[in-house]
């Protein structure tokens, strides 16, 4: 419980499991240091191995058709 007076800490842009005591705001968006953060690294490299995995089932789909 966050009392009178006390700043409240907002999740980190990139992993709302992990509190970011730079962001001032929800509407706060991505600072600068954001892209040196290690959060920032784990979220690009997840969305790579998404486009990967995506880009891997349509060339499989291209492949052996649609109705395989």
């Amino acid at each position: 419980m966050v009392k009178s007076g006390q700043p409240k800490i907002f999740s980190c842009v990139f992993d709302v499991d992990v509190l970011c005591s730079f962001r001032k705001s929800e509407r706060f968006g991505i600072m600068d240091r954001c892209f040196g953060c290690s959060h920032h690294k784990d979220f690009v490299r997840f969305m790579e191995e998404q486009d990967a995995e995506v880009m891997d089932e349509i060339d499989r789909l291209r492949r052996e058709g649609y109705g395989r």
